[in-house]
């Protein structure tokens, strides 16, 4: 758990310094959260490995980006806040830890609720082989016996991982096709005159 800290801190004091150096002699780099210190006594006494100091400091980032994000509430409008939100490593996350994310950065849209009788009506697939892939969401292999489902674009998931990530998003996590058609959503042949 060292190396993840240190090396985000790295990135978030690179960040504060691009955000500095856009702002220019703007009024709004005067407003700037401050970032949290680099070396504290803590650090002096026991080590950039010690892990109450570790702690601190991810305490301290998320307060940090807590109120950056309160001061630019906007992200879109700043590119080098954008690009390093939108450089998160997805794919070294668990499941819960992508669900907090989402909840973090907010949906973006109007709640939709799929039926869960229209996620259990998924077409099921057997697994032929002992390990016939991983499932993008938990990244655990998928194995004979497993409850596969396969999604209308043709990506496969456990059941279990995809029936709450439709609850979440009513999207397929590769290609964020539509995972469940639910009733009304295409218009009948005859409605397009």
């Amino acid at each position: 758990a060292h190396w993840p800290i240190r090396r985000r801190f790295r990135q978030v004091a690179k960040l504060h310094e691009q955000l500095l150096f856009g702002f220019g002699r703007s009024s709004m780099k005067a407003g700037l959260p401050k970032l949290p210190p680099k070396v504290t006594c803590r650090s002096l006494f026991f080590g950039q490995q010690d892990q109450r100091f570790l702690q601190m400091r991810a305490l301290q980032m998320q307060e940090y980006f807590e109120a950056l994000l309160r001061y630019i509430p906007l992200v879109d409008q700043c590119e080098a806040l954008r690009e390093f939100l939108c450089s998160v490593d997805v794919s070294q996350m668990s499941y819960d830890a992508l669900l907090d994310l989402e909840q973090a950065m907010g949906r973006g849209g109007p709640e939709l609720r799929v039926d869960a009788q229209l996620i259990a009506a998924l077409p099921k697939r057997e697994v032929a082989s002992k390990c016939a892939g991983c499932c993008v969401i938990c990244q655990e292999p998928m194995e004979k016996d497993e409850d596969v489902r396969v999604l209308p674009c043709g990506h496969e998931y456990h059941f279990e991982c995809i029936s709450q990530w439709i609850h979440e998003s009513n999207t397929c996590c590769v290609c964020h096709s539509m995972a469940v058609a639910q009733p009304g959503d295409c218009p009948d042949v005859g409605d397009m005159d």
